[in-house]
């Protein structure tokens, strides 16, 4: 049989051995989150350009409303 490895090199395979899974998974994620604003951006667009028609206020991205949590004053 072969040598102990040494502290070191347990700590390098260890954390090689989380490194592969989490990067894999957040790749897997941020894909996936991806796909899914790509694949519902023709519903936003047609909610908004209903909104506009009718007449109803579309509030813009980013900007809070009255009443919300950061105080709407």
């Amino acid at each position: 049989m072969g040598e102990e490895p040494t502290w070191g090199e347990f700590l390098l395979n260890s954390l090689l051995a989380m490194a592969v899974p989490t990067l894999v998974g957040g790749a897997l994620v941020v894909s996936l989150v991806g796909l899914t604003v790509w694949a519902t951006a023709p519903l936003r667009r047609r909610r908004r350009s209903r909104a506009t028609e009718s007449g109803a206020a579309v509030p813009s991205p980013g900007r809070a409303r009255r009443g919300s949590a950061r105080g709407g004053r």
